[in-house]
């Protein structure tokens, strides 16, 4: 996000612009959070471009337009300046792909709609459509035959958030979502989301390109995706980077507090000594491999630092000085990371994996930590302290 606020601060048309793009990437992080729901809710969204986001689900797909205004009201004409016409584009592309009957064609937009009775009619019952919208739609490139399947399957929501109050709807529905968290946890926990969004957004293929690719992957669609050596895996390759699962939403944000003893059990692997630092890497995007091997290091430093506390007087004030300069390391590798994060979707969402990565990759730079041979400037070990300090909440895989 911060490439593309430096990219408008020198345009004085470009503040505008900037603050529809972010308005359209909250609304997709609002989306995303129903991915949360078990029964019925979406398996992933796709970022087809900034304006238009897709719901899949394992048996339809919804494409979402997302339009704002600066002044006024919507009427029925125009929807069809702005907005019907990219979802014109989109049932056209999926009528091409055989995912037109499974589909939902959804125009969603900031501030009201116009009082006048053909405007509430179309808007409510999009089939009604006068004939004049009817010549305008298919004057946008629709095939007149299409035009009444596209009516069917079109839906219209207006009064969506405005700019100026959707962060605090955003944080009013986290905070339902994790009611136990703080209101610096919840901010934090949007702008990760967020910034997963942007990145999604940003790797985002050419309009109209998207509906090929899900005709394709819909064999497949899951909560999680297919890696890419896995069956179908290969099938999400071109939209893999544009794709907001159920997985990494998940691992982006704390455990719910409705959450299964089975599914928490899936989090806290190494029981309780270790459930804070699984918890805190598993939120930041660790995988289940770098959490195991941390979880290991952190066992074999345990058994020195037991060691080192019963046989040497000042021991504690000698970890704590350890601790303060490995901290300034590992949170100087998170900044570092979460710099990347903008050019890399990676980095943006699985930081603990990155950070892990980079420290481990520098085990001359753990060592020199240790400057009195506490650990006997063994990376590992020094690496095991750190996970060590995670758990006593002194350090969150991520920039603070």
């Amino acid at each position: 996000m911060l490439a593309a606020v430096a990219s408008v601060a020198s345009d004085p048309h470009g503040i505008d612009t900037f603050a529809r793009y972010v308005w359209q990437a909250k609304q997709a992080v609002r989306q995303w959070l129903t991915c949360l729901q078990l029964a019925d809710g979406p398996a992933f969204l796709v970022c087809e471009h900034v304006e238009d986001v897709a719901l899949v689900y394992t048996d339809r797909i919804r494409f979402v337009q997302l339009k704002t205004r600066d002044r006024g009201s919507w009427s029925a004409s125009a929807m069809c300046d702005r907005g019907l016409d990219a979802l014109v584009r989109s049932y056209t592309a999926a009528r091409n792909a055989g995912l037109h009957e499974i589909s939902t064609f959804e125009l969603w937009f900031e501030g009201p709609i116009s009082d006048r009775a053909d405007t509430e009619a179309f808007v409510h019952v999009p089939a009604s459509a006068s004939s004049t919208i009817k010549t305008k739609i298919v004057k946008l490139g629709l095939r007149r035959g299409w035009l009444p399947d596209f009516l069917q399957r079109l839906v219209i929501a207006p009064n969506q958030p405005t700019r100026s109050d959707i962060d605090a709807k955003a944080i009013w529905e986290l905070s339902a979502l994790w009611p136990g968290l703080t209101r610096p946890e919840l901010a934090q926990t949007y702008e990760r989301l967020l910034d997963m969004v942007v990145s999604a957004q940003a790797a985002a293929a050419a309009p109209a390109s998207i509906q090929a690719h899900l005709a394709v992957a819909r064999p497949f669609v899951g909560r999680d995706l297919p890696e890419p050596h896995d069956p179908g895996g290969a099938a999400f390759n071109a939209i893999r980077n544009q794709v907001l699962s159920h997985a990494t939403l998940v691992a982006l944000t704390p455990p719910q507090p409705g959450a299964s003893v089975e599914q928490l059990l899936a989090r806290i692997s190494a029981g309780d000594a270790a459930s804070l630092l699984e918890l805190k890497m598993t939120s930041a995007g660790a995988s289940s491999e770098t959490i195991h091997r941390t979880q290991g290091m952190r066992a074999d430093m345990e058994v020195e630092r037991q060691l080192l506390l019963a046989s040497r007087a000042n021991a504690e004030a000698d970890l704590e000085r350890l601790a303060d300069r490995l901290l300034n390391v590992a949170h100087a590798t998170a900044v570092k990371v979460a710099m990347l994060a903008g050019s890399n979707p990676a980095a943006a969402g699985r930081p603990a994996e990155v950070i892990a990565a980079d420290l481990l990759s520098r085990p001359s730079d753990l060592a020199i930590c240790d400057r009195q041979g506490l650990f006997d400037r063994d990376s590992q070990l020094i690496f095991g302290y750190l996970g060590h300090l995670s758990d006593v909440c002194r350090f969150g895989w991520r920039a603070a």
